[in-house]
């Protein structure tokens, strides 16, 4: 008699391992449905080789270089533009997989030049400051106007063409091409859908992922092992990062706010990317000869010796 029992508890034991099993294979169904196109979308736009940017970022004067500090004193007094139009920058412009280009406006809206931004180039848009500082120089001075030549020499300079016509150290720009390449090569599916997943919040209504990231982060530490990438996660200590990614929109949108130390020149700052939503313009972009530089080094030290009288 004992035998039937045995087999009876064995059976319903099976039988509730595989409710289980079912419910957890269901509960794994519905979470992929909702998971994946999210992952995929975030997937193809994260990889996408053409992406809009706009920074904004107030400027911590009082933590430049004296060089630094010096260069915008040297452009406000050439440009006519006060202070406060370089304490308050808007870069805006994209990434076409080949280069960044982003336009350079003061706090009052104003273009002031532009950067071109390649893995062997860093170049800034000369013509365009040039052009503002005969504007600003002739209308104070009208000799000037039989001194200063118009520009015709090209548009832009490498920045340590820029250092050497006025005579300073700025240091080097980051090379954000490279790192949003080597970002991009890192992206999968798997390692997507623990990023949906990992979410601090998932708003629903407005179809936002929002995250609250902090350099000891476990996330990290995950999204480092599914990338297969030991060392090239280095976030610097005291990092804060909130990030929102809007989904509900026609373009996948991220914006980045927060605290990133070692970068005590700027006060605030916030990034914000369009993914698949930059349209380059249309044109070459031309440097400008060495010989012209070494002239533009004299004119400008000629300038100055003139502004001081």
């Amino acid at each position: 008699m004992e035998q039937p029992v045995k087999r009876k508890k064995k059976h319903w034991v099976l039988r509730i391992l595989c409710l289980l099993l079912a419910a957890a294979l269901i509960a794994a169904a519905v979470l992929a449905i909702r998971i994946i196109p999210i992952a995929r979308r975030l997937q193809s736009a994260l990889t996408a080789q053409n992406c809009a940017i706009t920074a904004q970022a107030e400027l911590n004067r009082s933590r430049l270089t004296a060089d630094q500090q010096k260069l915008l004193e040297t452009l406000s007094q050439l440009t006519g533009l006060e202070d406060a139009e370089w304490n308050s920058l808007t870069l805006q412009g994209g990434y076409d997989g080949n280069a960044i280009q982003l336009a350079v406006c003061g706090g009052q809206g104003s273009q002031l030049t532009q950067l071109y931004l390649t893995q062997d180039c860093q170049a800034v848009d000369m013509h365009a400051i040039y052009d503002r500082a005969y504007s600003h120089l002739t209308s104070e001075i009208g000799l000037l106007t039989l001194m200063l030549p118009q520009w015709s020499f090209g548009d832009y300079i490498s920045l340590q063409q820029l250092e050497h016509a006025f005579q300073l150290e700025l240091g080097e720009l980051p090379d954000v091409r490279e790192k949003l390449e080597k970002i991009q090569s890192k992206l999968s599916l798997p390692l997507l859908c623990g990023a949906v997943l990992a979410a601090d919040q998932w708003d629903r209504k407005n179809q936002q992922l929002v995250y609250h990231i902090t350099d000891k982060d476990q996330r990290l530490e995950l999204a480092q092992r599914l990338a297969k990438q030991k060392d090239s996660w280095q976030l610097p200590e005291g990092m804060e990062l909130d990030v929102v990614i809007y989904l509900g929109e026609p373009q996948v949108r991220t914006v980045i706010t927060g605290h990133l130390p070692g970068v005590e020149q700027i006060e605030d700052w916030s990034l914000e990317l369009t993914w698949e939503g930059y349209v380059p313009e249309s044109g070459t972009v031309s440097m400008v000869d060495q010989q012209v530089i070494d002239d533009l080094a004299e004119l400008i030290k000629l300038l100055e010796s003139l502004r001081k009288k």
